[in-house]
């Protein structure tokens, strides 16, 4: 058997569907799985080796002229599969199976752009999770051929091989706390304020060995940060020797972004500052984590040129530093 799982993007939202596709490669360990991402994306895809890449040109894809010929170029790399899991909802993602006539397409019944009517098999759209939202579909092709239990969530590069970090935490006994005060340049708004973040780190220094996470975009913050903080920065490290040092600490704080469900599915354990993320839809899987947040009544929201932000401002470090003293 041949199963194609389409997510094209984005990092956050690749690494929550990794938990339902380990659950279909378990439930069917001799099927080939073809996993259609984008092609900035393939890294995601390097600890999981019985997944096959097909890989999407972002920059064809996002071309008038050629969006259509590359949908067609990867069409053709999954034609003859037996069925197609659709993990994104989008008119691109459920083009693709139907260009490459394969019979079974199924949905997770989050669909936008009309891309429901071009699946066979489309899912009932229910308020929850992403990852809820994922195993779902997970479950529903497994109960089509007989087997139950693929909704079930486990983090899955827990154990996962992993390159050597190197030595980043001290061998002191104390629990280790990785902060995480950035997020995309698309999700700034998500972005608590760097006040809050210097006033939390203050709060823990005493108690918790403390790393900041810097992405490479953050050049400006690693320069003065640690120093303004007292906190050291983890090292510049590639994507999963970030992970291998990620995975060592005892507990992750970030915003709704990348790092966050790489926490989740590392098994760290994660506790979410939220803004205008919907705390349902952008939440965490029983037993990840929680998500501490306002909830105002503008939030959530998807307004990204809010110039208020009290949705954020008002979450004060005192109150993420009694969840983490909590039980």
């Amino acid at each position: 058997m041949r199963l194609v799982l389409l997510r094209l993007s984005a990092l956050g939202d690749i690494l929550r569907v990794l938990p339902a596709w380990a659950n279909l490669h378990d439930a069917f360990p001799d099927a080939r799985f073809q996993a259609v991402v984008e092609d900035r994306h393939a890294f995601l895809l390097a600890p999981l080796p019985w997944i096959e890449p097909v890989l999407m040109n972002r920059k064809a894809l996002s071309h008038p002229f050629r969006a259509l010929g590359e949908l067609r170029r990867v069409a053709e790399e999954i034609r003859g599969a037996e069925a197609s899991l659709d993990f994104h909802g989008i008119l691109k993602s459920a083009l693709i199976p139907k260009l490459a006539d394969i019979k079974e397409r199924w949905g997770d019944g989050a669909t936008r752009e009309g891309a429901g009517w071009l699946q066979t098999h489309p899912q009932a759209w229910r308020h929850q999770t992403r990852y809820a939202q994922a195993l779902g579909l997970s479950a529903a092709f497994g109960s089509s051929r007989g087997l139950e239990g693929l909704d079930r969530f486990r983090p899955v590069l827990r154990d996962a091989a992993l390159p050597d970090p190197g030595e980043v935490w001290p061998a002191n006994g104390r629990p280790r706390a990785v902060l995480v005060p950035g997020a995309s340049r698309r999700g700034a708004i998500k972005r608590w304020p760097l006040r809050h973040w210097l006033k939390l780190a203050g709060l823990l220094k005493g108690s918790h060995e403390l790393r900041w996470s810097l992405g490479p975009e953050e050049q400006a913050l690693r320069a003065w940060l640690p120093q303004e903080s007292g906190v050291q920065a983890l090292p510049e490290l590639d994507w999963w020797r970030l992970a291998a040092a990620v995975r060592q600490a005892d507990r992750v704080i970030a915003p709704d972004t990348g790092l966050l469900h790489l926490a989740v599915a590392l098994g760290v354990p994660a506790t979410a500052v939220y803004g205008p993320s919907d705390p349902v839809v952008a939440g965490l899987p029983p037993g990840a984590g929680y998500v501490l947040r306002t909830g105002i009544g503008c939030s959530p929201c998807r307004e990204r040129s809010c110039q208020r932000r009290q949705c954020l401002e008002d979450l004060a470090p005192e109150r993420v530093l009694a969840a983490l003293a909590g039980p």
